[in-house]
């Protein structure tokens, strides 16, 4: 055999190609399981990653509920005006601070394995405003949420005007100038009604008591300060709320008024929650809010109008339970004068007066019979003085053309009177004062200048046109009468969320 030959044997030899190519198959399957199983290695860190991350943001919302719910509860158990600043938070002597957030010494902050750390940052200048931060943490992963926290009031009488569904047209009209926060629900308003539609030199929502009368001044307390553009200025952290209706401005009407430095007052309202906007010649441009103009109303379906014909427990309705927790008259009370002099009373009310222009009031007084309540001057005794704390219940309608102030300094709202009627209240006499609060579920009509300290509460406002003014008295929450309607609805939550 030749060299070629054997050559050509060695090269047709096929024997051992096998063995090298299962070596080769099995080398390929196990670089593919190896990458397999660091694919499952690390799919697996990322789930459990995944679980963790999942496992603290959840966490952290525990700690924010909780943080959340000491903020409501400081505010529902105040004895006085309620406060994030006091440096008190629901029992917890801390803060506040502006610059740093500060902690809530849980003792316990344990949840589903692991752990949260809730902290607090104050809103400069502001006492129901504050940043909520919550840090969950589960075997060494954390999860950060942070929400900006604004309480707002649902009672009907933490504010000058509150107003109900209204009807056909604009809700509040004419030329007013309303001192404090405004909220309207126009809930029956029709698209592209009105629910304000002001003119002249009305302003709604002033932040401030200028041009208050100073006899009326000195019966009121003073009003809490701020800080705003760096100055410590009074305000009565006024808003307007308008959940259905357009805001109308027109003429030298305002929301607010511009900023004026150097002088005690803020002028800017603190904010404007419209749903469907401004209208009026003017629009947005006499509006000035802390907030801008493009808000819409926020409190979504939390606030209601207070009916009298509502349920209560135990009554069919809230006027039921009224009538049976009442002193009750009849007609004695529709015509009352300065120079009046009567004394009814029983366990559950009473009311009187001294025949010189003194009312003395208590408990829950109901006048049955749909009987009016008329108050009126006598000849040049213009004034009734009244002390005490009580509510009048009219079953029919309320009028009101006389001074009814309480007397000497700082004396509202420790002494205050409450009205109420399922119809109408009237002010319609020129130039008196009016202390107090008032529901009526119908309408209130203002035909003529008339200041009123204190709240009214209504379906529909009539303001006319000869700039009556209403101005809010924070305090009157904390001081209100035996009886009234909504005064059991307080505090809502306002939460901003912010997921880092």
């Amino acid at each position: 055999m030749n060299m070629i030959t054997k050559i050509r044997k060695t090269l047709s030899n096929e024997r051992g190609s096998l063995l090298l190519i299962s070596y080769l198959v099995v080398v390929v399957l196990l670089g593919i399981g190896a990458t397999f199983l660091v694919l499952i290695t690390g799919e697996s860190r990322v789930a459990e990653r995944q679980r963790l991350t999942t496992t603290a943001f959840h966490i952290a919302e525990a700690g924010l509920e909780r943080g959340l719910y000491e903020l409501k509860e400081d505010f529902i158990n105040a004895s006085g005006v309620p406060s994030w600043a006091d440096g008190d938070i629901n029992g917890y002597t801390i803060g506040p601070d502006t610059a740093n957030f500060y902690n809530i010494p849980y003792s316990s902050t344990s949840f589903n394995g692991g752990s949260y750390t809730v902290s607090l940052l104050n809103v400069l200048g502001s006492v129901d405003d504050v940043w909520l931060r919550s840090v969950g943490t589960v075997n060494g992963v954390s999860h950060t949420l942070e929400v900006y926290v604004k309480m707002v009031s649902l009672s009907p009488w933490d504010y000058a005007i509150f107003a109900g569904k209204g009807a056909s047209g604009s809700m509040v009209n004419g030329n007013v100038d309303i001192r404090g926060s405004v909220l309207i629900l126009g809930e029956d308003l029709d698209p592209g009604d009105y629910a304000i539609d002001l003119g002249g030199t009305a302003e709604i929502v002033g932040n401030n008591y200028a041009g208050l009368d100073s006899s009326l001044l000195a019966k009121v307390p003073a009003l809490p300060t701020t800080t705003f553009n760096g100055e410590t200025v009074n305000t009565l952290n006024a808003e307007l709320r308008v959940k259905k209706g357009i805001v109308g401005v027109s003429g030298s009407s305002s929301v607010g008024q511009a900023d004026v430095s150097g002088n005690a007052d803020k002028e800017t309202v603190d904010g404007v929650f419209v749903n469907e906007g401004f209208g009026g010649n003017q629009g947005t441009n006499n509006v000035y809010s802390d907030n801008g103009t493009s808000s819409a109303y926020d409190l979504g379906d939390a606030v209601i109008f207070p009916s009298l014909s509502s349920p209560y427990p135990g009554y069919a309705t809230y006027q039921d339970y009224l009538k049976a927790n009442a002193l009750i008259l009849t007609n004695e009370l529709t015509s009352i004068t300065p120079n009046s002099n009567f004394s009814y009373s029983d366990a559950k009310g009473s009311i009187s007066m001294d025949g010189a222009g003194n009312m003395t009031i208590s408990g829950i007084v109901y006048v049955d019979g749909s009987n009016n309540l008329n108050m009126a001057m006598a000849g040049s005794n213009t004034t009734i003085t009244y002390s005490g704390t009580g509510s009048i219940v009219v079953t029919g309608n309320a009028q009101i053309d006389v001074n009814l102030i309480t007397g000497g300094s700082n004396s509202f709202p420790s002494n205050i009177m409450g009205i109420m009627t399922p119809n109408d209240i009237g002010f319609n006499a020129a130039s008196i004062d009016a202390m107090g609060v008032f529901y009526a579920e119908n309408s209130i009509v203002v035909q003529k200048q008339t200041d009123i300290m204190g709240t009214i509460v209504s379906n529909y406002f009539n303001m006319g046109t000869n700039v009556p003014a209403i101005y809010q008295v924070p305090e009157t929450t904390n001081n209100l009468p035996p009886g009234l309607i909504g005064a059991d609805s307080r505090w809502y939550l306002v939460v901003a969320w912010l997921k880092i």
